[in-house]
């Protein structure tokens, strides 16, 4: 397929996405986070990822250990399911692209935090059970709120329940032996909050890569799913710039520059801005 093809279809993609964001309401978990996919395969068609956790429910639900269980069953009886279905944290290749990517989680059963925790969210939806996403630094978690309290869950460690000692442990291996926990580091991810941390995860990779196209495709997908956020203009424009395309450079850093709330902001960008120019009086 030629590259024109996949741009124009990836352009279709980013229509798609900021349809899917303009309601009222957020969409599904499960569809919002698999999108995401289509930052490295665009033609990847999302319809299934429902079907197939709806089948790991039924797969869950012939284990012994879920087998007669009350329903809905406790929410250390779906951790432990969750762990016997083989799902766990990708340590060896942590950084593997496809560790990003909901499907390839569901299919290879290993990931990164948050796209385990997605899965574990679904999972337990379909058990009567609702968990919520924990934005942890550097680690993102679950939390469950029972009549017994609240828990917390590790699922890139099997749905290991975490106490105040186990998230401060936690926190201080990413942030030092000083840190302490604040109502901050466990503050609630919605649908949106989750998809766009997956995204900057992707970015992320793609930058250590060097895959500047990638890492373009990102920014372009998180400015559609948050439009409000005024930094990414800036950096969609440094992108196309490093990949010389000029003048979608330019587009987006006047468009940025318009918007800038800094003088520093303006004549960084209007740098950015001449560089663009000079580089289109050349190819003109």
């Amino acid at each position: 397929m030629s590259s024109t093809v996949l741009e124009r279809r990836f352009e279709q993609r980013l229509t798609e996405l900021s349809a899917m964001w303009r309601g009222v309401s957020a969409p599904p978990l499960a569809l919002a986070t698999a999108a995401v996919t289509w930052a490295v395969e665009s033609d990847q068609d999302l319809t299934s990822i429902p079907a197939q956790l709806d089948a790991l429910a039924d797969e869950l639900r012939q284990r012994a250990i879920l087998a007669g269980a009350r329903q809905p069953p406790s929410i250390e009886a779906l951790a432990a399911g969750f762990a016997a279905l083989g799902f766990r944290g990708n340590e060896e290749n942590y950084y593997d692209l496809r560790n990003s990517l909901l499907g390839e989680v569901i299919a290879r059963r290993v990931g990164i935090p948050i796209t385990l925790s997605v899965v574990f969210i679904e999972l337990a939806r379909r058990f009567g059970l609702t968990c919520e996403g924990v934005n942890f630094p550097g680690h993102f978690l679950i939390r469950y709120r029972g009549a017994d309290g609240v828990v917390y869950l590790d699922p890139f460690r099997g749905g290991k329940r975490l106490d105040d000692s186990g998230l401060r442990r936690l926190l201080r291996s990413v942030r030092g032996a000083d840190a302490e926990l604040t109502a901050e580091d466990l503050e609630a991810a919605g649908t949106r909050a989750i998809t766009l941390r997956m995204l900057r995860n992707l970015y992320g990779i793609a930058v250590n890569a060097k895959d500047w196209s990638l890492a373009l495709r990102a920014m372009r997908m998180l400015f559609a799913v948050n439009p409000d956020d005024a930094r990414v203009r800036g950096d969609i424009g440094l992108l196309y710039l490093r990949l010389a395309q000029w003048g979608e450079a330019l587009t987006w850093l006047e468009e940025q520059k318009r918007r800038a709330t800094s003088d520093a902001e303006r004549q960084a960008l209007e740098l950015r801005i001449v560089e663009a120019k000079a580089a289109l009086a050349r190819w003109n």
